[in-house]
């Protein structure tokens, strides 16, 4: 019996175009990389060695809704001669894993495709978002103690489960992940990002919504020389310089660092140069737009104020991520807190290999890729890996054969921006009192 990682290779050397792309956006010797450079290569033969350990993290990401050992039948990631795995094997597997060739291999897919374009872009500009959302993880002592829970009406650390909190730099013609910054529920959005605006690259806009206003993450992102931009949406109590008065209505506006980001970052910048665009929708209230994209005749206001609402595809794309990747779970598997990032960052990476391929698909078809289905690719992708590596191997041409002719329910219409959904509560809150449990109480007395 061949290893998984050979099986793949095969596969993807007898499958048409679409599934050579998919095998090439990552390379089986990536694995190898990752497990050297992150020094967790099997040093012994083992029934469940550390490459086909990645595979079954890729794996738990896929099949949301197997156990982890079915997903390890369903692969058949063993050694040969292997006919049973007990399930303390698995989980020992992972922890020699840990969680760094996941990261590693993440970060070497995004920084190979997450910067390419879509085709679309702003004059000129790449168009990036910035956000951050939480994740539910189970609900085991470790876990609470490591990430917390967020409040509720019964007070601070009261919720359901305790979650970890997210924030993403993504690719909004892509709605591929750049890069990705995780820890617990306490720590900020701001505290996050701070470690994303690096990433951004060079001749980009970057959208903002008002929850990131500050002026050291502002400083921090804006560079002038690597061309980078940003639009966010102001709050209402800023108040910056006026500095003249544009032709086209707009406002040129200095941004000046407060006393206290003086006090925290001596070498902050001066000033930040930008520009104030005021708007209203129809039965909205006002807003501002701040941007750093200063010629109004090039960068017209009209144009900046439709351009962000394109902010929405991170929106979309965390749907994508926690919705329709994990089957509407409610929390991550992992019962260890050592263990959540690895699968974290297998989810972030399987997550980017299905948005790679349906880039390629769009490409192929000539059409923009918000055009494809996310939820019949990611469905394709799963049926394809259970059928094709399970079945027969003499059915693979016959069922790859099929994936041209199948490809029209990959297509969704185009959008229709003059629809507007306005909120509504449909669904009340349940009037039974809850009944959250006694965390670390002690175990029944067992009658004799």
């Amino acid at each position: 019996m061949e290893s998984f990682s050979d099986a793949f290779e095969s596969l993807v050397n007898m499958g048409p175009e679409t599934i050579e792309r998919f095998g090439a956006s990552m390379p089986s010797e990536w694995i190898e990389e990752a497990l050297e450079a992150t020094g967790s290569a099997s040093m012994r033969r083992r029934k469940l060695p550390a490459d086909q350990a990645v595979w079954l993290v890729l794996g738990m990401a896929l099949y949301e809704d197997r156990a982890i050992r079915d997903v390890v039948d369903h692969l058949s990631l063993v050694l040969p001669g292997v006919e049973s795995l007990a399930p303390s094997a698995i989980t020992q597997a992972r922890h020699r894993l840990g969680p760094e060739p996941m990261e590693w291999l993440f970060r070497r897919v995004a920084d190979t495709w997450s910067n390419v374009g879509g085709g679309g872009g702003y004059k000129g500009l790449a168009l990036y978002a910035v956000d951050g959302t939480c994740l539910r993880v189970q609900d085991t002592d470790e876990n609470f103690e490591h990430f917390g829970k967020p409040g509720s009406r019964n007070g601070s650390g009261d919720a359901g489960y305790p979650q970890l909190r997210l924030a993403c730099l993504m690719n909004l013609e892509t709605r591929l992940l750049v890069d990705a910054c995780f820890g617990a529920y306490a720590k900020s959005e701001h505290e996050l990002a701070a470690s994303l605006w690096a990433s951004v690259p060079n001749k980009s806009l970057t959208i903002l919504d008002r929850g990131f206003v500050d002026y050291v993450n502002f400083a921090a992102f804006a560079d002038d020389s690597r061309d980078r931009h940003l639009l966010v949406r102001m709050r209402e109590n800023m108040k910056p310089q006026e500095i003249e008065a544009l032709p086209d209505g707009t406002l040129k506006v200095r941004l000046l660092p407060s006393s206290t980001a003086r006090a925290s970052n001596p070498n902050i910048r001066e000033e930040i140069i930008g520009r104030v665009i005021a708007y209203q929708h129809p039965d909205g209230a006002p807003g501002r737009l701040f941007t750093t994209l200063l010629d109004p005749a090039k960068f017209t206001a009209n144009d900046l104020i439709e351009l962000y609402h394109a902010r929405w595809e991170v929106e979309l794309g965390f749907e994508e991520l926690k919705t329709n990747m994990r089957d509407r779970t409610e929390w991550l598997r992992s019962k260890k807190p050592e263990l959540v990032p690895q699968e974290l960052w297998g989810l972030l990476l399987v997550y980017n290999l299905v948005r790679r391929e349906m880039l390629l698909v769009a490409r192929t078809h000539t059409l923009p890729p918000q055009r494809i289905s996310f939820v019949s690719s990611l469905m394709w992708i799963r049926s394809f890996w259970l059928t094709s590596w399970r079945g027969n191997p003499t059915n693979v041409p016959k069922h790859l054969g099929n994936v041209h002719s199948q490809l029209r329910v990959f297509f969704l219409p185009e959008r229709r921006s003059e629809r507007r959904y306005p909120r509504h509560v449909k669904i009340k809150m349940s009037n039974y009192a809850r009944n959250r449990g006694t965390r670390g109480s002690p175990k029944p007395d067992v009658l004799n």
